[in-house]
């Protein structure tokens, strides 16, 4: 509730003995965030690590500083982690230290559970017939190749994107801080970049693909679709089954949008961000979805795409903490929770999977 300080992760276990550790971690770190020690950093700088790579989200320093990606656990799990800049934290984050030959989480001096990061994939270094480095194109986490081909989002051109969002803050620092990360990717050099990383056996189960909504087009999304459906058709051609295990995260499309994604790429799954339940709260975070079509269009996309592509293969996302942003915001976690499981339940009975991320301030 709130006016209580939260929990500490012990006393979260002793509370819900019956929710697995490695959950309840997963949860706080995402919600209090992690840092690196400077013996930690030194130390995940080993060549056999991957580090920032070109994601949708992310500041030039971690690049500069060559920041390991997402932590693995025991239980073969990750944590998303990302190199924070600027602002005060909210919570004291957990630490990643080195002991001796491992890296472990710690808080205030304890030693809470070993990590280790994602190792460095094989087509990293490797360049494309146009001379582009492949690891500009494309990212991995454990068993997943992330490919963004459109990093700009078009909500920002009037400001109205979500109060969230840094993905143009985060390109604009990258292209000042000379990454070599481009916007825009040439399907040509997609296909050469998954070729090659597939060479790699066993190591992906899933492609996924995404970008900023691009509502230009002559119905709204039109281009963003012509996008993603010249970017699938040129992944497509490494595979020989008409489908392959793959996933975009995409705006609202139509049912006519929808079915041609469907049926011109073998497109597996498709991801639709709602963000936030509540309607009002909606209007005031999510103002460029709100002008967009509105929330409702962007419900009833979800519910289209459940048709279009199948029971259990259509997703959504809330950002988990946003709903309680002030001034606006509800005031308890309890009206925010309920919110959101009304959200959830409703969606979850048309066959809408749920995920969310954590919104810190800091």
């Amino acid at each position: 509730m709130q006016g209580r300080d939260p929990l500490n992760l012990n006393e979260c276990l002793e509370k819900y003995p019956e929710v697995p550790k490695f959950i309840v971690l997963k949860l706080d770190v995402q919600r209090r965030g992690v840092t690196f020690t400077q013996k930690a950093l030194e130390a995940a700088q080993d060549p056999k690590y991957q580090h920032a790579g070109p994601h949708i989200y992310g500041r030039a320093e971690a690049i500069h500083k060559r920041y390991p990606g997402p932590l693995i656990l025991r239980d073969g799990t990750t944590i998303l982690t990302n190199y924070g800049s600027g602002g005060k934290p909210t919570t004291t984050p957990y630490l990643v230290e080195k002991m001796q030959s491992k890296f472990m989480i710690v808080d205030e001096g304890e030693p809470i559970e070993e990590v280790d990061f994602c190792p460095r994939p094989d087509f990293f270094g490797k360049k494309t017939s146009r001379g582009i480095s492949m690891d500009k194109i494309a990212s991995t986490r454990p068993q997943r190749l992330d490919i963004t081909p459109y990093g700009y989002c078009h909500f920002w051109d009037n400001g109205n994107q979500c109060q969230f969002c840094s993905i143009v803050s985060d390109l604009k620092d990258q292209i000042r801080g000379k990454t070599g990360r481009k916007p825009k990717v040439k399907p040509e050099d997609l296909y050469e970049t998954v070729r090659e990383a597939l060479r790699e056996p066993g190591r992906y189960s899933q492609i996924t693909v995404t970008g900023g909504s691009d509502t230009r087009g002559e119905k709204p999304f039109d281009v963003e679709l012509d996008r993603y459906i010249d970017v699938l058709q040129a992944i497509g051609r490494n595979f020989k089954s008409r489908r392959f295990p793959s996933q975009i995260i995409a705006s609202a499309f139509s049912k006519e949008q929808l079915s041609r994604l469907y049926e011109e790429t073998g497109l597996s799954s498709i991801c639709i961000d709602i963000e936030v339940w509540d309607e009002q709260l909606f209007r005031w975070i999510c103002p460029g979805k709100a002008e967009w079509l509105g929330r409702q269009w962007w419900i009833d996309s979800l519910l289209n795409a459940v048709e279009v592509f199948g029971w259990g293969n259509v997703y959504t996302n809330f950002v988990a903490g946003c709903e309680m942003a002030e001034p606006h915001g509800f005031e308890t976690i309890d009206e925010a929770l309920e919110s959101n499981f009304q959200g959830c339940e409703f969606l979850a009975r048309q066959g809408v999977s749920m995920l969310s991320i954590v919104w810190r301030t800091g």
